[in-house]
């Protein structure tokens, strides 16, 4: 039953593809949040996509995520952020995530790079992420080091001060836990930390916030 509670962490996810695409599957539709997983070739754990709407400021969305000081309060068994690296001209950034895994077993940690990006014409926000694997960032001792992270956040304003929110993303946690377990409830992190989204969003800090370099729709 432990197993059955692990999670994989925080903001990992793949490319943006349409909801049409046949391959995806349903696997949880609740508390206005979809979840689909699919295969990817070649690789043992499944990817997944899970979408939902909320009001909100773009800035609102990018300073909820740059607030690393309070990821545990939202990001499903996130323990901590610690920013590495931040450029704020080049809207880059490199952190460590670390992420709470059940008895017995050892706590997962992810060097990652990122990049916020913003379509000029759409408006679209991308918050994109990948592991870094470098000798300047060594794997502590008592974790276990998660070997590939690759996904995105994607911000899409739509009409009324609406935004829908995609969270897509694969991760391989490393260690021995088998394919299979993980696979079985890959649905449950993003849909627990879409919940933790729609829970803060609305806090003053993110609405008042104004992020340099991201526009807001026009009405």
């Amino acid at each position: 039953m432990l197993l059955m509670k692990f999670v994989l962490p925080l903001l990992l996810l793949l490319s943006n593809v349409t909801h049409a695409d046949e391959d995806w599957t349903l696997a949880r539709d609740s508390s206005a949040i979809k979840v689909w997983t699919r295969r990817i070739p070649d690789y043992p754990i499944r990817g997944f996509k899970a979408i939902t709407v909320v009001k909100s400021s773009l800035s609102g969305l990018i300073a909820l995520i740059m607030d690393t000081e309070r990821a545990d309060q939202w990001i499903y068994r996130t323990m901590q952020v610690d920013v590495l690296k931040r450029d704020d001209e080049k809207a880059t950034f490199v952190i460590r995530v670390v992420t709470d895994f059940p008895w017995p077993l050892s706590n997962r940690d992810a060097i990652v790079a990122g990049r916020i990006t913003q379509d000029e014409k759409t408006g679209t926000v991308v918050v994109s992420s990948r592991s870094l694997a470098s000798p300047q960032y060594p794997v502590r001792d008592d974790f276990v080091r998660m070997p590939d992270i690759d996904g995105s956040w994607t911000f899409r304003p739509l009409s009324n001060g609406f935004v829908e929110v995609t969270m897509q993303g694969r991760a391989d946690p490393g260690g021995s836990i088998p394919a299979a377990v993980v696979n079985m409830i890959i649905h449950e992190t993003p849909y627990r930390t879409l919940l933790g989204l729609r829970r803060v969003i609305s806090d003053r800090r993110y609405q008042g916030a104004s992020v340099s370099k991201i526009s807001e729709p026009q009405p």
